[in-house]
C-alpha cells in the first residue's frame, strides 16, 4: 500500500525541475524511501565539516546555504526554496559538508536518507546513473550563480 508521504514524495518529484523528466520506477523507488521533515526558522540543518545523512527536496520554506569569509563572517552561498535539492554531498560518503545549511524560513522537505539511496542504487545502476547526472547539473549550476554573486560583488567594490 502506498503511503500519503510516497504519494506526496512522488508528486514532487515529478514536479522538481531537476527530477521531472526520470523514469516513473525511479521516482517510485525514491518515494518509497522518502521522509517528511520541518525544520524551525534558524536551524541549522547540518555544519560545516559534518558528514551529510540525506538528500533533501524542499516542499515549502527557505533554505541558504552559508560560508564564511575571512573578516566577514558568514554569508550566503545560495539561497533556496521550494522544489529545489540540497544536500548532495551526502551521496559521496567521503565528502564533508562545506558549508553550513539553515532554513531561513519555517521550512518542510521531503529527505531522502543517503544510505538508503546508495542501497537502491546497488540494485539498478540507471537509477545511480540518473541521480549523479541531476546532481552534477545542479552543482554546476550552483557554482555558476556563486561566480556571478562574486562577479557582481567585486564589480560594485570597484565603483
Amino acid at each position: 500500500m502506498t503511503s500519503k508521504i510516497e504519494l506526496n514524495a512522488l508528486s514532487m518529484l515529478r514536479s522538481a525541475e531537476l527530477t521531472h523528466d526520470m523514469e516513473t520506477k525511479h521516482l517510485t523507488a525514491m518515494a518509497g524511501i522518502a521522509v517528511e521533515m520541518e525544520f524551525a526558522q534558524d536551524t541549522i540543518i547540518y555544519e560545516k565539516g559534518s558528514r551529510g545523512q540525506a538528500l533533501y527536496l524542499i516542499e515549502v520554506g527557505e533554505v541558504v546555504i552559508e560560508t564564511e569569509v575571512p573578516g566577514q563572517g558568514r554569508i550566503v552561498m545560495n539561497r533556496l526554496g521550494p522544489g529545489q535539492f540540497f544536500g548532495w554531498s551526502s551521496l559521496f560518503p567521503l565528502e564533508r559538508k562545506m558549508g553550513w545549511t539553515r532554513a531561513a524560513k519555517p521550512t518542510r522537505v521531503i529527505a531522502f536518507n543517503a544510505n538508503r539511496l546508495q542501497s537502491l542504487w546497488r540494485a539498478n545502476h540507471e537509477l545511480e546513473y540518473a541521480i549523479i547526472r541531476r546532481a552534477g547539473r545542479d552543482m554546476a549550476n550552483r557554482i555558476k550563480a556563486t561566480r556571478q554573486q562574486l562577479a557582481d560583488v567585486l564589480t560594485s567594490n570597484n565603483t
